[in-house]
């Protein structure tokens, strides 16, 4: 079992990472959450804590895959996601869009409208989460997690961008929330930042 992988970031797609550890090239498998932190570390040597599976284990050519994470910590957390019936490694991968300390503030306060929001999640699905989980997932929710979040009026018109975008309302909040704490405060550039944080072009959004 590989548990801890460090290389130097060569690629980055979306959901997945691909390292150089010598002369060998690693695809790693990646939460979204860790998408936008590792744009900004391009050709710099990365560390994930992994777990490693076997996709399509019941054919005849199972392929071995690793996923990633950035810490002990968050491995923990997707283990225990992992256990809720129907939450598969793919499942769960395309739903933490947000950070384990946001998703375990969702699940512990009871907030399946705000869980629905994210991918692969409907109301049954967020219902059978918080269901398995809450109470389970106190020790994840950071102080700064449950600070409620203060939208001034840039950031709310940014937020408002980003859905009309086609950014769900949960995942703008989110990226507003990273940037506004990185000293960027005015409309436009949340924006444009937003954009360039999930890869895309920004550039004529505003004209």
């Amino acid at each position: 079992m590989i548990s801890r992988i460090r290389g130097k970031l060569v690629s980055l797609g979306e959901g997945r990472a691909e390292l150089k550890c010598g002369l060998i090239y690693y695809e790693v498998m990646v939460p979204g959450y860790l998408e936008p932190d590792l744009a900004g570390r391009m050709e710099e040597p990365v560390e994930f804590y992994t777990l490693d599976f076997l996709e399509g284990a019941g054919g005849n050519q199972p392929i071995p895959r690793l996923v990633g994470f950035g810490s002990e910590q968050e491995r923990e957390f997707f283990e225990l996601l992992l256990k809720v019936p129907g939450m598969g490694i793919k499942t769960s991968l395309r739903v933490l869009k947000v950070r384990p300390s946001r998703f375990a503030e969702m699940v512990e306060s009871g907030d399946t409208a705000m869980l629905s929001e994210l991918p692969g999640i409907g109301k049954k699905s967020a219902e059978r989460i918080v269901s398995e989980l809450k109470g389970r997932l106190s020790a994840f929710v950071s102080p700064e997690a449950l600070r409620p979040m203060a939208l001034g009026e840039d950031e709310v018109t940014a937020v408002s961008i980003l859905e009309s975008l086609g950014l769900r309302r949960l995942e703008a909040e989110e990226l507003v929330k990273k940037l506004k704490s990185q000293g960027i405060t005015r409309s436009d550039e949340l924006v444009q930042s937003a954009l360039k944080a999930r890869g895309k072009r920004g550039t004529e959004v505003l004209r």
